[in-house]
């Protein structure tokens, strides 16, 4: 009895199917270790000032790689077609551990107002709950272009908060003088700042809820045919 021939293209693509697929959540999850390697840095930095120049480049890297791994895993999982339910989910999870670390580290150091932290964490988790609920009805709801924006004000929040810490940090140490960091104009307008991040995030929070409403309508319409 002659064997079957194997069908190496079909194996070859799968396998290469399965490596891209692999190649974007890796990305993706790489967020949840770098995020705490972020808090650890930031305590360092702030504990020992003889810590500061090298903490303070450090938190730069790590901050760094965090965005670019945000950019990175969605181009790299539509340029290669490999888009999945799995990343729609698992990539705003690790945006939500990352600017959540973020804004943690920062409130630690007075930096960030205890509402802001309770505006981002109302609004992530409440978005991680509508997410679950979707899914259990076959719905994987990716992020919306309300969600994306407010994303990209929460990094450069971030940003802004880090490059505050680190003068706050180097000036400690005696590295640095950067008298305009006294100046009244900068707390207010980083304080405008965090309330446009919050009003962004309350607003796209609304976007979703109303999606939810409206799907699971949908569903129940559906149901009752």
């Amino acid at each position: 009895m002659t064997p079957e021939p194997v069908d190496t293209v079909s194996i070859s693509c799968e396998h290469a199917r399965v490596t891209r697929i692999g190649t974007a959540n890796l990305l993706t999850s790489s967020r949840f270790v770098m995020s705490p390697l972020f808090a650890v840095a930031f305590w360092l930095t702030g504990a020992y000032p003889s810590f500061a120049i090298a903490g303070v480049a450090t938190l730069w890297v790590i901050y760094s790689l965090i965005e670019l791994s945000d950019v990175l895993d969605g181009a790299v999982a539509r340029s290669q077609n490999t888009v999945s339910d799995i990343g729609k989910i698992l990539d705003p999870f690790a945006d939500v551990v990352s600017k959540v670390t973020y804004f943690a580290c920062l409130m630690s150091s007075a930096l960030v107002p205890l509402w802001f932290l309770l505006v981002v964490l109302y609004r992530e988790f409440g978005i991680i709950l509508i997410r679950m609920l979707l899914y259990r009805t076959g719905i994987a709801l990716g992020a919306r272009l309300a969600g994306k924006l407010k994303t990209w004000l929460y990094a450069i929040a971030a940003a802004t908060g880090l490059l505050l810490f680190s003068v706050d940090s180097l000036r400690q140490a005696g590295a640095v003088t950067a008298a305009w960091r006294d100046a009244p104009w900068v707390s207010v307008a980083f304080t405008a700042l965090l309330a446009g991040a919050a009003l962004l995030a309350v607003g796209s929070f609304m976007q979703y809820f109303t999606l939810f409403i409206r799907e699971r309508r949908r569903a129940t319409d559906g149901a009752d045919r």
